[in-house]
């Protein structure tokens, strides 16, 4: 039943970020508002479960966009597993990792962009424009950031509960 909350979740976040925001102007530079779920899932869900949603969504945002197949699969990939690797080190329910977690992922994608730019000496993908793009980014990121985050864990909070309410589960 988890799986049917993230699927849900991932589809209002896939049609916003690829049909509703490029049509709204003040949004236009906004963040791929899915790198926070990814992120979000990195940090409080299992490994597996975090994993096959990363991949399953970024393959989905791979087939949507016009880039190069891959880029959103492989960045959610490594931003899963190196979000799993800061839980080590640091508690998820730290506010400062919080705060910065987003904008470490904007980061990210936005590195792996460029690295696909200067691997295909593509004009389209000119280094300045995605460094202009990167800044207008992270500002958005540090300003939405930990609101998106605690949001995410408060629909997986109040799921939980629905489901610990409604549904009687087996003991294994």
């Amino acid at each position: 039943m988890t799986y049917l909350l993230h699927a849900l979740i991932g589809l209002v976040l896939i049609v916003f970020q690829t049909a509703v925001r490029p049509q709204i102007g003040p949004l236009e530079g906004i963040y791929d508002v899915l790198i926070a779920y990814v992120l979000f899932l990195g940090l409080y869900r299992p490994l597996k479960e975090s994993l096959a949603v990363g991949l399953v969504c970024g393959f989905v945002m791979d087939s949507l966009s016009g880039g190069p197949f891959g880029l959103f699969l492989t960045t959610y990939f490594w931003v899963v597993l190196i979000a799993r690797q800061m839980t080590r080190f640091l508690h998820p329910d730290n506010l400062v990792l919080r705060f910065l977690i987003v904008a470490f992922g904007v980061i990210a994608q936005n590195a792996v962009y460029m690295g696909v730019a200067v691997v295909r000496e593509d004009l389209a993908f000119a280094p300045a424009r995605i460094q202009q793009a990167a800044a207008t980014q992270l500002l958005w990121a540090l300003g939405t950031g930990f609101v998106l985050v605690t949001v995410f864990r408060q629909c997986h909070r109040v799921w939980e509960d629905f489901l610990g309410a409604y549904f009687v589960r087996e003991a294994a």
